[in-house]
């Protein structure tokens, strides 16, 4: 099936921002490397801000269902933890571009009080974060989790995944990411798992 006209300009976006930067990559750049008339991306998106908004809230998107359907099906509680943290790294992978570009340049502006964007993009972080606290619930629930604050467990487990990423961005001779979801993944079972 053919890439329509606003895949066109995503694509674009995504590679040009993570090669030059959001700030240094014009919409007459985007709209010359998708093909299309560049009034079309205010069209789509209403502003470069609003296309990188979109990135975000169809990343979380994607990320919530792989999530989802990763820890569905696990037995207990702790086993879905370990194979949440292990998805985070497989997705940040496969979604390398969008990682630089929402770690590098991320404008805060997008989650201020009355910004368009802040109701759906908060809405998506929080549906990531009670995935985490789910999982948490469910190890207490069948013995595999200890006695740990649920709210504020899941938010240093989220806190440990986004920072990792963050440090590797602005750290480039730091492990190799492979490692450090090694560790993390150790560190969660050292700190959660049920003594026996």
């Amino acid at each position: 099936m053919a890439m329509s006209k606003k895949e066109a300009i995503l694509n674009a976006a995504i590679d040009l921002f993570a090669e030059k930067g959001f700030s240094a990559t014009a919409t007459s750049a985007i709209a010359k490397t998708a093909g299309v008339a560049e009034g079309l991306i205010f069209h789509y998106f209403q502003s470069k801000n609003g296309i990188l908004a979109h990135i975000l809230i169809d990343m979380l998107g994607n990320y919530i269902e792989g999530a989802k359907n990763e820890i569905s099906s696990n037995r207990t509680g702790l086993e879905a933890i370990e194979n949440f943290i292990l998805f985070h790294f497989r997705f940040s992978k496969k979604k390398s571009k969008e990682v630089v570009v929402l770690t590098r340049d991320f404008p805060t502006d997008l989650l201020q009080p009355g910004s368009v964007y802040r109701e759906e993009i908060t809405a998506r972080l929080n549906l990531s974060l009670n995935l985490v606290k789910n999982c948490l619930k469910k190890g207490q629930k069948d013995g595999s989790i200890q006695k740990v604050p649920i709210e504020k467990t899941a938010f240093i487990i989220q806190g440990m995944l986004i920072g990792a990423l963050h440090l590797k961005l602005k750290m480039p001779n730091t492990p190799e990411m492979s490692l450090i979801a090694t560790e993390i993944l150790n560190f969660c079972r050292r700190s959660l798992a049920a003594k026996s």
